[in-house]
C-alpha cells in the first residue's frame, strides 16, 4: 500500500488498484484536462466562431463544469493521486479532487468571458505538479478576477509563495500578504467569483502548513492576526455596503478570514483540539461554500436585491432559494453554519482544558472574536433578507407602485437562471443532512492525522478521534419537525395561534381623483430650516477675510485640489500601463520569487 502524502500516514484505500501508471488514472487526469481547456476556450471564444451553437453556449459549458465535477467527485472517492509519466507538468494529489468538486460549482455559475476563463486557468493551477506552473496560472486567474486597475499590479504578489520553500523564514511573511491580497479580492467582486480567490489562498495555505508542520508561535500569530484582519474588513463591509452583492462578498471575506485562522490553529497548534478544528474547516468548505454561492448569484441578477421592483425579490421561487440559502449560512440551529460553529467552539473548549493558561486566554480571544464577526455577518444576512422579503414584498405595493409595470404584477424570472441556484441549496442541504459523507469526501483537502472513510455508521453524523463529542442534524431536523407539527396541530384543534393571521393592505380608496398630499405629509418632507451659525465664528471668518466663502473657494484648497488631481492622472496613467502590460509583469514577479526562494534556500 503506498503513503498518503497528504496526510503523512499509511491507511487502506483503493490506491493500491488504482496507482500511478493505471488507465483509470490516466483517463480521469486526461479528462480533467481536456474539460479545463474546452471550459476556457468557450468562455472567450467570440459568437462568430460559434456560428449555430452560440445561443446554446452557456447550457454547454452547464455540461462541461458538470462533467468536470462528475470526474473529480469519482476521483476523490476512490482517492486517486499520481499522474502519467509522458505529461509531467499536470497530476493530482490529495487536495487537488476535492477543491475540483467545489470548483466544479462554481464554474457553472460564473458563465462566460474573463471570468469563467480564470475559473479555468484555476482548475488547471490545482493540478499543476510544479509550484512555477500554479503560481503562473494561479496569478494568471487572479489578472483577470481584477476589476481596479491596482489589483491587477497587486494580486500577483500573492502567489509568491508558492515559489518560495515552506521553511524559508521568508515564507511567513510572504503568507500574511497572500492573505491579506486575497482578502482584498474576494471583498472586492460581486458575484460568484468572489469565491475563487478564497480557494486559491485556501488551497495554497494548506499545502504549505502540511509540508511545514508545527509553526513558531511568533509565525503563528501573524497568521491569526493577518486572517483575523480580513475577518473583520469582510465583516464591517457586511454591515455598512448599500448593494446586496457588496454585503455578500463582505461575508465570503469575512468566512474566508475565518478559514485561514482555523486552517493555522488545525494545522499549526501543538495543543489539542487540532482534529476538530480541522472538521470546522472542512464543514465550512460543504454546506455555508454552496449556500453562499446561490445567494452571489442571486443577488447578481436583474440589477440586484436593492433595486425597486427586483424580480429576484418578487419571483416565488427566488425567494424560496434566496431564504434556503440565507439559513443555511446562518447560524441557525441545526443548520451548516452552526455545525461550523458547534464544532469551533468545541475545539476551543478542548483546547483551553489541556493547555498553558496563558494559550488558553489566547484561544478564547481568538473564539470571542470569531462569535462577533459572526454576529456581523448575521447581520449582513439579516440586511438582505429584509431587503428580499419586507422592502420588497408585493403585499405592501411600495415596490410594485414604483415599478413600470401595472400594480400587482410582479416582474417574471427565467426558471432556468433559477435551476442553477436550486441546485446549490439542495447540494447544500444534502450536505447538511449526511456531514459524515463529506467529511469523508474532503478528507484529503487539509492534512490531518486522524484518516475518514466512507462508512455507513458515520454518514449522518459528525465524530472525531478519542473523543465523545457528536452532533446529528439528521436528528435535530427532526425533532424541529415533530415540534413545529404538534404546534400546528394543538392551534388548530383549540384555535389558538401565536402569530395572528397575514392581511393584505389595501391601497387607499380615492374614487378616482388624483392623490395629493396632506399638509402633514408636506410638513414631513419640507426640508429643516438652517441653523444661524454662531456670532464667534461669524467674527473669525470677518477677520480672516473669509467671510460669505466656502472652504471649497479658498486658495490653499483650490492648490491642493489641483495638485491631488494632477497626482491622480499620473497614478492612473501607472496603473494603465501596469494593467496592459499584466502578463509580463506576472512571469517577472515569478521570476523574482524563484530566484529569491532559491537563494532563501541555500
Amino acid at each position: 500500500m503506498p503513503q498518503n502524502r497528504a496526510h503523512g500516514v499509511i491507511r487502506r484505500s483503493l490506491n493500491y488498484v488504482w496507482s500511478q501508471s493505471s488507465i483509470f488514472t490516466s483517463f480521469v487526469l486526461c479528462s480533467l484536462f481536456v474539460l479545463f481547456v474546452v471550459a476556457g476556450v468557450l468562455a472567450v471564444v467570440p459568437d462568430r466562431l460559434l456560428r449555430q451553437c452560440a445561443p446554446w453556449r452557456s447550457e454547454i459549458l452547464a455540461g462541461v463544469w458538470g462533467g468536470l465535477g462528475m470526474l473529480a467527485l469519482v476521483g476523490a472517492v476512490c482517492r486517486l493521486e499520481g499522474g502519467v509519466s509522458w505529461f509531467p507538468v499536470f497530476g493530482m494529489d490529495g487536495p487537488a479532487l476535492p477543491m475540483l468538486v467545489l470548483l466544479a460549482f462554481t464554474g457553472g455559475l460564473m458563465g462566460t468571458g474573463q471570468r469563467g476563463l480564470a475559473c479555468a486557468l484555476t482548475g488547471l493551477a490545482f493540478l499543476a505538479l510544479s509550484p512555477l506552473v500554479f503560481g503562473l496560472l494561479a496569478g494568471t486567474a487572479l489578472v483577470l478576477l481584477a476589476d481596479r486597475g491596482r489589483q491587477g499590479v497587486c494580486l500577483p504578489f500573492a502567489v509568491i509563495p508558492a515559489c518560495i520553500p515552506a521553511d524559508s523564514p521568508l515564507s511567513p511573511p510572504a503568507l500574511c500578504l497572500m492573505v491579506l491580497l486575497l482578502g482584498w479580492a474576494v471583498s472586492s467582486q460581486k458575484g460568484p467569483e468572489a469565491v475563487l480567490p478564497a480557494g486559491i489562498g485556501l488551497f495554497l495555505l494548506g499545502r504549505l502548513l502540511a509540508e511545514v508542520g508545527v509553526l513558531p508561535p511568533v509565525q503563528q500569530g501573524l497568521l491569526i492576526v493577518s486572517g483575523g484582519t480580513v475577518a473583520l474588513w469582510g465583516a464591517v463591509q457586511a454591515v455598512r455596503s448599500p448593494a446586496a452583492s457588496g454585503i455578500l462578498a463582505g461575508v465570503a471575506s469575512a468566512g474566508y478570514g475565518g478559514l485561514v485562522v482555523m486552517l493555522t490553529l488545525a494545522l499549526a497548534a501543538s495543543v489539542k483540539g487540532g482534529e476538530l478544528f480541522r472538521t470546522a474547516t472542512l464543514l465550512a468548505t460543504g454546506a455555508p461554500f454552496l449556500a453562499l454561492l446561490a445567494a452571489l448569484w442571486l443577488a447578481r441578477q436583474e440589477g440586484g436585491l436593492f433595486s425597486p421592483g427586483s424580480a429576484v425579490a418578487q419571483a416565488r421561487g427566488a425567494r424560496g432559494a434566496l431564504g434556503a440559502s440565507l439559513l443555511l449560512l446562518s447560524a441557525v440551529p441545526p443548520l451548516g453554519g452552526f455545525s461550523v460553529f458547534w464544532c469551533l467552539l468545541s475545539a476551543g473548549e478542548v483546547a483551553a482544558a489541556h493547555t498553558h493558561p496563558a494559550q488558553a486566554l489566547c484561544l478564547l480571544l481568538v473564539l470571542a472574536g470569531a462569535a462577533c464577526i459572526m454576529a456581523l455577518g448575521t447581520v449582513g444576512l439579516l440586511r438582505v433578507g429584509f431587503a428580499a422579503f419586507v422592502r420588497q414584498n408585493p403585499a405592501s405595493g411600495r415596490s410594485v407602485k414604483q415599478s413600470a409595470g401595472p400594480v400587482g404584477e410582479a416582474p417574471s424570472l427565467s426558471t432556468v437562471l433559477l435551476l442553477p441556484a436550486w441546485i446549490c441549496v439542495g447540494c447544500a442541504a444534502l450536505v447538511t443532512v449526511l456531514p459524515g459523507g463529506w467529511l469523508a469526501l474532503v478528507d484529503h483537502l487539509f492534512a490531518g492525522n486522524t484518516p475518514r472513510d466512507f462508512s455507513w455508521k458515520i454518514l449522518a453524523h459528525v465524530q472525531f478521534s478519542g473523543s465523545d463529542l457528536s452532533l446529528t442534524p439528521a436528528y435535530a431536523l427532526l425533532a424541529l419537525g415533530v415540534c413545529g407539527a404538534g404546534a400546528a396541530g394543538l392551534g388548530r384543534v383549540f384555535k389558538v395561534f401565536p402569530l395572528r393571521p397575514a392581511i393584505s393592505g389595501a391601497a387607499v380608496w380615492r374614487d378616482g381623483a388624483p392623490y395629493l398630499a396632506t399638509s402633514e405629509q408636506e410638513d414631513v418632507a419640507a426640508e429643516p430650516s438652517s441653523v444661524p451659525m454662531p456670532a464667534v465664528w461669524v467674527a473669525l471668518g470677518m477677520l480672516l477675510g473669509a467671510d460669505g466663502q466656502t472652504p471649497s473657494s479658498w486658495p490653499v484648497v483650490e492648490k491642493t485640489g489641483a495638485g491631488a488631481r494632477y497626482l491622480q492622472a499620473v497614478l492612473f496613467r501607472t496603473v494603465a500601463w501596469c494593467e496592459a502590460q499584466g502578463m509580463v509583469l506576472i512571469l517577472l514577479f515569478l521570476g523574482a520569487g524563484l530566484l529569491l526562494g532559491l537563494f532563501a534556500a541555500k
